[in-house]
């Protein structure tokens, strides 16, 4: 009977902790997707001090979820995310044209993370 509770005990930690991450990765995606969004509008309507800043914080914000992120997703999901916002700043800084393509791309990056990480019964079974 013991042997069933505990593992009963560690199922219920295991779903938890799973819920918990999914959850999580959703609300931190959500928000630098949102962010993404309004760095790129700022961008394409002319002002680019102030996407600087949004660029900035949206790369601080990633490298604070990255920390974390790496305990419940694996790393080869987040290694194409980490060269796009370490380029994102740099390309806002110097007024590049190439920034609503690279933010365009990081969107949908952060898109398929969230989706990848979102537990659903067909990526389940």
């Amino acid at each position: 009977m013991t042997r069933l509770k505990i593992s009963v005990i560690v199922i219920l930690v295991l779903m938890s902790a799973s819920v918990f991450s999914g959850v999580w990765v959703d609300k931190k995606c959500s928000s630098l997707m949102e962010l993404s969004r309004y760095a790129e509008e700022l961008f394409q309507n002319g002002d680019y001090e102030k996407a600087a800043e949004i660029t900035a914080q949206l790369q601080g914000k990633w490298e604070h979820f990255r920390a974390g992120a790496s305990v419940f997703v694996r790393n080869n999901k987040l290694t194409e995310l980490d060269r796009l916002f370490a380029r994102i700043h740099h390309l806002t800084e110097n007024e590049s044209e190439e920034l609503p393509s690279e933010l365009s791309e990081l969107y949908h990056l952060l898109e398929l993370l969230k989706n990848s990480e979102t537990p659903r019964i067909t990526s389940v079974f």
